[in-house]
């Protein structure tokens, strides 16, 4: 049976950023939506198919996007799949680690 994807305020501000960042909303389809559509039927399916995110204890994250540019940052919650956050990944790794600090 499918888990529920739940994505969280953050989760949702960081996708509302990557919007804003495209700034085209056809390339924006291209390069964010239609990955991330395809990664999150995938998850509701395999929430087990995320790598675990070292220095969190439940924490996974799969790649999607162009050349998997986008981190989708997420915990398994029963039949849920609750999205923390969804980051580019080519910033700088310290700027990732603060965001996820605490989840």
């Amino acid at each position: 049976m499918a888990h529920e994807i739940v994505w969280t305020a953050g989760a949702e501000a960081d996708l509302l950023d990557l919007y804003q960042q495209i700034d085209d909303h056809d390339l924006a389809i291209r390069v964010l939506r239609e990955p991330l559509s395809q990664i999150l039927r995938l998850l509701s399916e395999f929430p087990q198919m995320g790598a675990g995110v070292r220095g969190t204890q439940r924490m996974r994250r799969v790649l999607t996007g162009p050349r998997l540019r986008y981190g989708l940052f997420y915990v398994e919650e029963g039949k849920r799949i609750m999205i923390h956050a969804l980051l580019d990944l080519r910033q700088d790794p310290q700027t990732v680690s603060r965001r996820l600090r605490g989840m």
